[in-house]
C-alpha cells in the first residue's frame, strides 16, 4: 500500500500592532487545513503595519515557497500578505500592489497554490491545472493593472499641484548646469543608477535619487 504524505501548507498571518493578535486568524486557518488533511507550517507577523516591506516571517515563507518546502500558501486575506491598500496613496511607484504581485508570480514559477478561504480564492490545485493557473494570473495582472493606476494618479496629482505652485517633497537644491547633465543621464536610458548620477553630476546619492524620480515624473 503507498502512503500519501499530507500536503504541507504554510499558514501566514500577520497583525499591525502590538495590542493585536492571530487568535482569530490562527484558529480558523488552522481548522480549515485540517479538514483538507494538510499538515500546517506556521508563519506570524507581529505588530509590524501593512506599510512595511520587511516581514521577516514573511520573507521566509516565501523562502520556503520557492525551495519548495511547501506546497501551498494559507491566509486569512490577500492584504495580510500584500501590503495594506490604505497605503497605496503615498507610494509614488505603486509599490504595494506591485509587491502583491510579486508574491503571486513567486506561486506560480514555484506551483505553490494560494488560498484565501474568505475571499473565495483557492488554487490547491497548483499553477499546473488551468482554472488554478488562471485565478492566480489574473490576481498578478489585476495587483499590476492598480499598480499602474496608481502610479498615473499621483503623477497627475503631482503635475496639477505644481501647476498651482505647490512644493511637492523636500527641495532639490542644484545648479542649472547640474541639472541639465542629469536630465541628459535620465533621458539616456531606464538603467542610469542614481550612484552613477550623483558621481556625474557631482552631488549626493540623496539628491541624486530626487532628481531622478523628479525628472522621470515630469516635474523639473
Amino acid at each position: 500500500m503507498i502512503s500519501v504524505q499530507p500536503r504541507k501548507v504554510a499558514i501566514y498571518t500577520r497583525v499591525s500592532t502590538d495590542d493585536q493578535d492571530t487568535t482569530l486568524q490562527t484558529t480558523e486557518l488552522l481548522e480549515y487545513a485540517r479538514k483538507r488533511g494538510w499538515e500546517p507550517v506556521m508563519y506570524e507577523d507581529h505588530g509590524i503595519s501593512g506599510a512595511k516591506f520587511d516581514r521577516p516571517a514573511l520573507t521566509r515563507m516565501m523562502a520556503d515557497v520557492a525551495s519548495g518546502s511547501v506546497d501551498l500558501v494559507l491566509t486569512w486575506k490577500l492584504d495580510r500578505m500584500g501590503r495594506s491598500t490604505q497605503h497605496l496613496a503615498v507610494d509614488r511607484m505603486g509599490r504595494s500592489t506591485q509587491h502583491l504581485a510579486g508574491i503571486i508570480n513567486v506561486l506560480l514559477e514555484a506551483n505553490v497554490g494560494l488560498v484565501v478561504p474568505t475571499q473565495g480564492i483557492d488554487t490547491s490545485a497548483g499553477s499546473i491545472n488551468p482554472a488554478s493557473k488562471l485565478q492566480l494570473n489574473v490576481l498578478a495582472a489585476v495587483a499590476e493593472f492598480e499598480r499602474d493606476l496608481i502610479r498615473e494618479r499621483t503623477k497627475a496629482g503631482m503635475r496639477a499641484a505644481k501647476s498651482k505652485g505647490v512644493l511637492l517633497g523636500r527641495r532639490t537644491i542644484v545648479t542649472e548646469q547640474q541639472l541639465a547633465h542629469a536630465k541628459m543621464l535620465v533621458a539616456a536610458g531606464n538603467d542610469v543608477t542614481t550612484r552613477h548620477i550623483a558621481k556625474a553630476v557631482g552631488v549626493s546619492r540623496g539628491t541624486a535619487w530626487r532628481l531622478k524620480r523628479k525628472i522621470e515624473d515630469g516635474l523639473i
